[in-house]
């Protein structure tokens, strides 16, 4: 017997850390799945954002780079000097002096500044070699960077004069800027000088050495598969690198409208793209895969995982040895509680070191007095639960009296001919009689509350006499067979005499509507009384503080409880009310017939 009892304590524990090691197992997974995502999350947010801040600060050092060439054509539009010898082109060109002409090259040479700070890059070639300006004529000035000889100034000459040949036919294709490049090492910019009539005195050309944005964009190749590439505003390609997969997507890159960079698809990947206006109609578009993005948050987090795993594994063989030693007492227990499902009441657990066990003991040992006591107590209480019921029946006999004492006083009323009285008396009997008595169901057809409501209603119109008229309708006669809670309409009807129209001076009128709407069932209550002290919809359950006595709002309360009781938290009561003018309590209910009903949500 023993070898047994100790398998079936293997197998109870065995069983019990396989459950809760599954359990710890699944939670430390699920823990740590959510920590990464949750640091996967926080850093793709980081990364992301550096990612943007790069594709930013890459665009706006172009932007500023090139904005010299934008500064210089602004400044030799403000050279008189300059403006005046474009104009004076022809015949007035050949009475020039020597001084003149000297005068105009340090004009231009001071104007273009090729050596300024705008020009210059940070320990590479500068990002503009030459600056030309030709007149209307063909004549040019020139300013160059680097110092040329005589064979180099002709063969510079030369390449700049077909540059501005080829410009002039795109002037008269109505084109008023053009981008050139030139060989392996050179971008030619061109645009037009205009005086203050706009009309164009002459060309600027620009020589942009690709050395010097490859050495601006060479941080793009830090991210593997990036591209840029810069195009005009007619969408033209102008210069770039790796831009295969920009051109397939050209024209639905370079038309989509946004200031921040964002992922889009581009030769069939995902690229995180940013697209800037860098003046001089010229834009520049780049493209990070979205993988890149990915391969950092994975080397981010990769750790995480790593030392997540490693205390997964530590805690399942810390968790497997704790359960194995607190579970020793689960057998006994289990015996135990075996001997009170046979209804040995009387079955103690022993005292125990553990903390834990040492409560479920005092608290199994309680338990079972406890019950012992109430096996033993539940005979007498079934006696008392038979006197109580005696004592109700007793209760009743006096009303039971009262009732045939009023009939008898009525059946005389009648048999005098005063139906007046008659009528008062039946009506009062009939109301005492439904506010006494109440079926097991607590539950009346609509029909009869109906009969409870002219009840009062009859007798209410003697005392108050012109000053209170009714109406009843109902809009459907198959409504009327529906059920309700018992002396719910009747409530809301003595409430509104009471609290509404009785503190009047004037005329009252009290309605009573029975519709049905939305599949549910409305029993609408509308006075012209006083109203509340409040407008609009009165919150239930009202609130009785400073309320007087006269006018408690219990009956409310408690008719709006016992509804969503019954049906639950979507039917009930609704009070609008307006100072004054008279209040309207609205009842929904679901179609009730008295055995199920079905589940309709009422409407505001």
């Amino acid at each position: 017997m023993e070898d047994n009892k100790g398998k079936k304590r293997y197998s109870l524990r065995r069983k019990m850390i396989q459950y809760n090691l599954t359990v710890t197992l699944i939670s430390l997974i699920l823990c740590g799945v959510i920590f990464v995502a949750s640091v996967s999350i926080i850093v793709g947010d980081y990364i992301h954002s550096d990612i943007n801040f790069f594709l930013s600060a890459i665009s706006e050092t172009m932007e500023s780079k090139l904005s010299y060439c934008g500064d210089t054509i602004t400044r030799l539009r403000g050279s008189t000097l300059l403006m005046d010898y474009l104009e004076n082109t022809g015949e007035s060109r050949t009475e020039e002096d020597e001084e003149y002409v000297r005068q105009i090259r340090a004009e231009f040479d001071k104007q273009v500044s090729i050596s300024s700070q705008s020009s210059l890059g940070a320990g590479v070639p500068p990002l503009i070699r030459q600056v030309y300006l030709f007149d209307q004529e063909g004549q040019h000035l020139s300013s160059s960077y680097y110092a040329m000889m005589y064979a180099e100034i002709a063969g510079s000459d030369k390449t700049f004069e077909g540059i501005y040949r080829q410009y002039l036919q795109d002037i008269r294709k109505g084109n008023h800027y053009g981008y050139y490049p030139e060989g392996e090492d050179s971008i030619f910019l061109a645009f037009p000088v205009y005086d203050d009539g706009m009309e164009r005195q002459g060309s600027i050309l620009f020589q942009l050495d690709q050395s010097a944005i490859e050495y601006i964009m060479q941080d793009m190749g830090k991210y593997e598969n990036s591209f840029w590439a810069f195009f005009d505003t007619e969408g033209n390609y102008v210069y770039g690198k790796d831009a295969d997969a920009i051109l397939k997507e050209k024209e639905t890159i370079l038309y989509t409208f946004k200031t921040e960079p964002y992922k889009a698809k581009a030769g069939g990947s995902s690229y995180r793209i940013f697209k800037k206006e860098l003046g001089l109609n010229l834009q520049v578009v780049l493209g990070i895969p979205e993988n890149q993005s990915l391969i950092l948050m994975y080397n981010s987090v990769k750790v995480y995982v790593i030392v997540i795993a490693l205390i997964t594994g530590a805690a399942c063989l810390i968790f497997v040895y704790m359960i194995y030693r607190m579970t020793r007492p689960l057998k006994e227990v289990t015996d135990k509680l075996l001997e009170v499902k046979e209804g040995k009441f009387e079955a103690k657990l022993p005292d125990y070191g553990s903390e834990e066990f040492h409560e479920i003991s005092q608290v199994f040992n309680d338990m079972t007095a406890y019950i012992d006591h109430l096996v033993k107590q539940v005979y007498e209480k079934q006696l008392s639960i038979k006197d109580m019921e005696m004592k109700f029946l007793q209760t009743q006999m006096n009303p039971h009296f009262m009732f045939n004492v009023l009939n008898t006083i009525a059946l005389q009323a009648q048999m005098d001919g005063n139906t007046d009285v008659y009528k008062m008396i039946s009506s009062f009997s009939q109301l005492i009689q439904a506010k006494i008595y109440r079926n097991s169901s607590e539950k009346v057809q609509i029909r009869q509350e109906l009969e409870y409501v002219n009840y009062y209603l009859y007798l209410q119109s003697y005392r108050y006499g012109d000053r209170l008229e009714y109406e009843i309708k109902v809009e459907d006669p198959t409504l009327a067979e529906l059920y309700i809670p018992k002396l719910c309409i009747q409530l809301i009807v003595e409430n509104a005499v009471v609290h509404g129209i009785e503190p009047k001076t004037e005329n009252g009128k009290v309605e009573v509507h029975i519709y049905a709407e939305d599949e549910s069932l409305y029993i609408d209550t509308t006075d012209n009384g006083i109203g509340f002290e409040s407008e609009g919809i009165i919150p239930l359950p009202i609130s009785q503080e400073g309320e007087s006595k006269s006018h408690n709002h219990v009956g409310l309360n408690n008719a709006h409880h016992i509804i969503r009781l019954m049906y639950g938290e979507e039917y009930g009561i609704k009070i609008y009310s307006k100072p004054g003018e008279g209040t309207r309590v609205s009842i929904c209910i679901p179609f009730d017939d008295g055995q199920d009903r079905r589940e309709s949500p009422c409407t505001e």
